[in-house]
């Protein structure tokens, strides 16, 4: 390309050059090269960077964009394009081939698009698209913070997470990261995160920003947490980037929670889950460690943890998903069911004698769901698979499914001894009281502390307990009714997510500042994490610092990171 240097100085005349002074043509071009400039589409460093002709020539990028640069691959093309305008989104939403040039041409006409997240954001072709795209972005967040105290949507939650600094509120803002889809919750998440959350949301106190595994591959995870965005974050067993989020926290003075319903550290190397859980393991120790508070399930699984951090929040019965069964099955064909993950088929296993024993006696069907995993090599002589729902692990679609298909006299809920399965909660006793089932369980800590045996449900340890204990509830319909009955009733008061527990967490929300009439371990922890956060940022002397320690400080973890952070 060898132009005088009157034509590489004057895009119009270079238009007008390759058009052959076809009037439509210059007209055409001349409108997409002054939009793609007004706009910015362009980095200019970057252009440069691929189109070392560009630069010897010294010739607009713009203009040689037109021309050249337009031939290049999405991909490379999406390198020195705009962040904010997303070329493969564009080109698939809309099907052409250009994406650039459809936008400027027709596509602003039209509202469409620019990426996942935009709504229509670009006003007028005479402003950088950058300017305009996060001036409408900053505007709807600052909308929908005010409005919405339990954020969802991706395209609400992914812009926040890339603010540059924290919107004002006075709510506390609450980030809550999941390794689940947030859109298709599993039980853990479901049950420990949506359903407190969602109520809590109520209260009007303190904004939830929900990530679910399905944002992560669209956040820039090497800016997660750039500034403080929220004032407490809590994370759910595993997260791919949990030392950088830890990291990011701590910079920030960002509390720090951590939640889990499993002994993940106690999995055992023949469990499915051991190679992942493994390969991320000095990750969660480093979290747990470094975290503010530990929220677990039951009193096994809080021994695992230090105790002057650690909290029982206990399963609840989800009334959101399926509704109390107000009666068992009477009549029919005797069924004994079975339901469980792919990585319970040890627990399965434990009651297979006791199944073959029991059909030399009585007829009856032994119906599984889920249970086994495809190498299991097993035989299907002695249970009836039922087959699974499509999305079966989504809690909002399994238990309604489930409480349909459901249709048993007793409910099989088998446990092996195992170090990982002692940090088990009584969730399946729960369920199965809502569905109307009387069940006989393994007699262990994680059911014998809540299972009293003949009033509730039936402990059995070992094949003879197991079948005396079916045989028991099989030959007895009132024995089903009044267990049922029990367990029902146990539920609906012991295991709700009641106003008492919503007020509780919002009143420690509410008062972390507060440093008289502490009345919980929950409480008096809040207090001296705010205060190792608060006291490292405001350069208190060591005389009230001391006077904070004598005064405040009661537990051991506390006083031990207090003697740390500030060399007392």
């Amino acid at each position: 390309m060898n132009l005088s240097k009157s034509i590489k100085s004057n895009p119009l005349a270079y238009i007008a050059m390759k058009s052959k002074a076809n009037p439509k043509k210059i007209s055409m071009y001349k409108k997409i090269y002054l939009r793609i400039k007004n706009l910015e589409l362009i980095d200019k460093d970057k252009y440069l960077a691929i189109h070392d002709d560009c630069k010897t020539q010294d010739m607009d990028v713009n203009l040689h964009y037109l021309y050249y640069g337009v031939k290049d691959d999405l991909v490379t093309q999406q390198s020195y394009i705009t962040d904010v305008f997303n070329l493969e989104f564009y080109k698939n939403r809309y099907s052409v081939e250009n994406p650039v040039f459809d936008y400027v041409l027709e596509g602003f006409f039209k509202n469409n698009q620019i990426n996942v997240f935009d709504s229509r954001y670009v006003n007028t072709l005479e402003t950088p698209i950058f300017n305009q795209y996060y001036g409408g972005q900053n505007d709807k967040l600052l909308s929908e913070v005010k409005d919405n105290c339990y954020i969802t949507d991706k395209r609400t939650l992914i812009p926040y997470i890339q603010l540059e600094k924290p919107i004002d509120s006075d709510k506390i803002r609450v980030g809550v990261f999941t390794n689940d889809p947030f859109e298709n919750l599993a039980p853990c998440p479901y049950i420990r995160l949506h359903g407190p959350f969602n109520q809590l949301s109520k209260s009007d106190k303190y904004t939830f920003f929900m990530y679910g595994m399905d944002s992560y591959v669209m956040m820039d995870i090497d800016n997660i947490l750039r500034s403080k965005l929220f004032d407490i974050v809590v994370v759910q067993r595993i997260l791919p980037f949990l030392d950088l989020l830890l990291a990011r926290c701590k910079k920030h003075g960002i509390k720090v929670v951590y939640e889990t319903d499993d002994d993940l550290l106690g999995v055992e190397k023949n469990s499915p889950s051991f190679e992942y859980v493994d390969s991320v393991r000095s990750q969660i120790t480093n979290f747990i460690d470094n975290a503010d508070a530990v929220t677990v399930t039951t009193p096994n699984l809080a021994s695992k943890f230090d105790s002057d951090k650690t909290m029982i929040i206990h399963n609840y019965y989800v009334n959101t998903v399926f509704d109390v069964k107000k009666d068992i099955k009477r009549g029919g064909k005797l069924k004994l069911g079975y339901y469980g993950t792919l990585t319970h088929s040890k627990d399965l296993f434990l009651i297979k004698d006791v199944i073959l024993k029991l059909k030399k006696k009585y007829d009856f069907d032994f119906e599984v769901i889920g249970g086994f995993n495809a190498d299991d090599n097993i035989c299907e002589d002695w249970y009836d698979a039922v087959e699974l729902p499509s999305n079966n692990m989504c809690f909002e679609v399994f238990m309604p499914w489930l409480s349909k298909v459901a249709n048993w006299d007793v409910a099989l809920v088998p446990l092996e001894n195992s170090k990982f399965n002692l940090g088990k909660s009584e969730l399946k006793y729960i369920e199965l009281a809502v569905l109307g089932i009387p069940g006989v369980y393994s007699d262990m800590p994680v059911y014998n502390d809540v299972v009293k045996d003949g009033v509730n449900g039936l402990l059995a340890k070992d094949t003879e307990e197991w079948v005396l204990k079916i045989e028991k509830l099989l030959l007895d319909l009132s024995l089903r009714e009044s267990i049922r009955k029990n367990a029902l009733e146990d539920v609906l008061k012991n295991y709700s997510l009641d106003e008492a527990f919503i007020e509780r967490v919002a009143y420690l929300v509410g008062h972390h500042h507060t440093y008289k009439d502490v009345d919980g371990l929950d409480y008096q922890i809040l207090l001296e994490a705010d205060f190792l956060v608060n006291g490292d940022e405001s350069n208190l002397t060591k005389e009230a610092i001391e006077k904070m320690k004598k005064n405040v400080f009661k537990t051991k973890t506390g006083i031990e990171l207090l003697n740390h952070i500030f060399e007392l």
